[in-house]
């Protein structure tokens, strides 16, 4: 999951309603899994991993705090000719320079087996989309395939695409990688950066990577755990340089324990992109100020579904914090 992300002014003087929600902020008690978030001429616009007959579900508001509504559309209707129906994860949607929309998504390579990552523009971002080219743009099969797409542009306004390899299907580490790009996000530049592996903390995977600066120094959030339960959590790892060294935190940013028991498994974690629906372009100094995230937590009732949360991130040093969580 993945990104474009412009530093916000507090929450409560940004968004009507936001100094009296719950944090965190139940938006959309619906499945709705690993969500991106894009803000666009005054309008929110939330996507996800496949659910309800869709393949890229869309929900909009005009509130982050307030209420949001799963449109009828899907945004992806096809996918492109080497993608298989049925798989399409964690969707990532940013703007490019040119004022189309870019759309990254997992899905599964019909020749291989393996997930793999697409593209697809549009002029609009409920889509719909329109896939680019006929072949996959990243899918190491043999290192498992590559999931959790991202956009990332840098203070430089230099573009780079953020994804896991797909290694614990096959039995192998699973890393996040930095993916230099051209302005058009899908011309790859270079060979991928390798930042961070699941380790003894983590388990057999980390995965759903989304990359911000703050300050001097890379953030890339990331999800480990079992996505069906309690013990999905979401950690972050920091470096001065996109080659490192990276160094994990020795504390979650959010997780079942940390917001109490509020919510069950949270990760798939987004951080709010988007600057008021002009083209792509930077602040001097980078992502320095308090944001909005989004994510997924596990419920129950009434049945099983992973709903949509919404939560303010601000932060402490270089420590981020989610509001709602003990710290």
């Amino acid at each position: 999951m993945a990104a474009f992300w412009v530093p916000a002014v507090p929450a409560a003087a940004m968004i009507p309603g936001a100094a009296s929600a719950a944090r965190p902020y139940l938006a959309l008690d619906q499945d709705f899994p690993d969500p991106a978030v894009l803000h666009y001429h005054g309008k929110y616009y939330a996507y996800s991993t496949n659910s309800n007959g869709h393949e890229v579900p869309v929900a909009t508001a005009t509130d982050l705090y307030g209420h949001w509504t799963a449109q009828s559309q899907d945004a992806l209707p096809e996918l492109g000719a080497w993608a298989a129906d049925g798989f399409t994860w964690a969707p990532d949607v940013s703007r490019l320079i040119d004022g189309r929309f870019l759309l990254y998504y997992t899905a599964r390579d019909s020749a291989s087996g393996r997930q793999c990552i697409g593209a697809a523009t549009a002029a609009n971002p409920a889509g719909p989309f329109v896939p680019v080219g006929s072949t996959s743009l990243v899918c190491p099969a043999a290192d498992g395939g590559a999931i959790d797409p991202a956009a990332f542009v840098d203070t430089h306004g230099r573009r780079y695409l953020v994804y896991k390899n797909d290694g614990n299907a096959i039995g192998l580490p699973t890393y996040l990688y930095v993916q230099r790009v051209a302005a058009d996000g899908v011309t790859l530049l270079g060979r991928p950066i390798a930042t961070i592996r699941n380790g003894t903390a983590e388990g057999n995977l980390i995965e759903a990577p989304f990359l911000v600066q703050h300050g001097r120094q890379y953030v890339m959030f990331y999800s480990y755990g079992a996505w069906y339960d309690a013990s999905y959590t979401e950690g972050y790892a920091t470096a001065p340089s996109l080659a490192g060294p990276w160094k994990k935190s020795d504390r979650a940013l959010l997780s079942t324990t940390a917001f109490g028991g509020a919510v069950t498994g949270p990760g798939g974690m987004s951080v709010l992109r988007g600057n008021g629906g002009r083209a792509e372009q930077r602040r001097p100094g980078g992502a320095t100020g308090d944001s909005e995230i989004v994510f997924h937590g596990v419920r129950s009732d009434p049945g099983f579904h992973r709903a949509l949360y919404v939560d303010h991130l601000s932060w402490s040093g270089g420590t981020p914090v989610a509001a709602g969580t003990t710290g």
